[in-house]
């Protein structure tokens, strides 16, 4: 059939065997910035960034992220998935994909064209779904970045992750209602008492202050997902370097 066609293709392609590098550790050991590629967004239309992705990412990993989100979605953020491939053959840092990932194809197609680590939204999935992509991402050596919007939904991921022999799951709280597109860094604050042990806690969307992120890193969090504030610029890789000497400050 058409799909397994496409699988043994998928695995012939050259970063399909390639050893992933580890997002947790990425985090752990530096900046605990995530710096994301994104070409448009659903509320802000296209960021018309004049710089290619090459010199975003690599931008960025001059900057000192530790980590690339790169949005390979293309109705709602204009990505795809050569973008990943383009952006993996730039820099040496874990790269993210992020897109809504449904089913166990994209996992593997994430995989051949450079990720390092794929975003499951609770929101889309119900448990069962959350628990076999996260399983089948584990054995292809990504890791994953689970994200949450609502307490409902931590509980959810605590519930699936139990039964996992590994602790190198990360946690997102995107700040973004989705319903209205508000963004509200209380939502971090809110949910990260009630995050398991041990969890590589992020807070995702709606942040550009330095500030906030000082704060938000003496609660606990380790990870900040950044991009809008970035891309909006003319230049996102020396407004991330500036963005991590202010938080080092």
């Amino acid at each position: 059939s058409r799909i397994e066609w496409h699988l043994s293709q998928l695995r012939e392609m050259p970063f399909y065997s390639r050893q992933t590098l580890s997002l947790h550790n990425g985090l752990k050991n530096g900046s605990g910035i995530i710096a994301e590629h994104k070409r448009q967004s659903p509320s802000k239309g296209s960021f018309n960034c004049p710089s290619s992705l090459q010199d975003v990412v690599k931008g960025y990993e001059t900057a000192g992220a530790s980590a690339i989100s790169c949005l390979t979605d293309q109705p709602f953020f204009g990505g795809t998935l050569q973008d990943l491939l383009e952006a993996r053959n730039a820099i040496n840092i874990p790269i993210l994909r992020k897109d809504f990932i449904i089913d166990l194809y994209q996992i593997h197609e994430a995989k051949a064209y450079g990720a390092d680590a794929i975003l499951l939204i609770a929101a889309c999935l119900n448990n069962e779904e959350l628990k076999t992509l996260s399983l089948e991402a584990m054995n292809l050596g990504l890791e994953i970045l689970f994200e949450v919007h609502e307490l409902e939904e931590l509980n959810r991921i605590k519930t699936v992750t139990t039964s996992f022999n590994t602790s190198k799951f990360v946690i997102g709280v995107n700040n973004r209602d989705l319903k209205r597109f508000k963004t509200d860094i209380q939502n971090s604050k809110d949910l990260l008492p009630h995050f398991p042990e041990n969890v590589l806690a992020i807070s995702e969307s709606g942040i550009s202050d330095p500030e906030i992120v000082k704060e938000l890193k003496t609660l606990g969090f380790e990870g900040f997902l950044i991009g809008e504030n970035f891309m909006k610029t003319n230049d996102p890789g020396t407004s991330c370097q500036q963005f991590i000497k202010a938080i080092k400050s």
